[in-house]
């Protein structure tokens, strides 16, 4: 049976560096990255899937803020595999996450316990939950 496979490469700046957001796709691991840039010719498989990633993103900024981690960057892959007939049948996504220095200090770490915090979190996004049960679904975040 024939697989699709639709990826976006996700690249945010946070706090002194200004809050920025880019997101490249594509289809397949052999071809090339292209910026997204959502339009009305964008299609709409395409746009549910942007719509996964940037759910994922914003949990994860988030719940960040909320345990007062300070980021500077996430760097994030998300990978969408989904039968000929375009039914999903798993989602893998892996955040790197950057943490910024306070006034010229060291950068703080990223443990176990606030990378655990932020993959439970981000798990009861809307659009990851309104996924059939069937869908394998891995999100992982890992400092940078």
């Amino acid at each position: 049976m024939t697989h699709l496979l639709f990826q976006f490469r996700l690249h945010s700046r946070h706090g002194a560096a200004g809050d920025s957001l880019s997101v490249d796709a594509r289809n397949g691991e052999q071809e090339p990255w292209q910026t997204l840039e959502p339009s009305l010719r964008t299609p709409g498989f395409r746009l549910y899937l942007l719509s996964l990633l940037l759910c994922q993103h914003h949990y994860l900024v988030a719940n960040a803020a909320e345990r007062h981690l300070p980021l500077a960057s996430v760097e994030g892959i998300l990978s969408v595999t989904a039968s000929a007939d375009w039914m999903i049948e798993a989602v893998d996504g892996t955040f790197q996450v950057r943490l910024e220095a306070a006034d010229g200090g060291p950068a703080p770490e990223l443990d176990g316990p606030g990378r655990a915090f932020l993959e439970r979190r981000m798990k009861v996004c809307p659009v990851s939950r309104n996924l059939p049960g069937t869908v394998t679904k891995s999100i992982v975040v890992e400092a940078a």
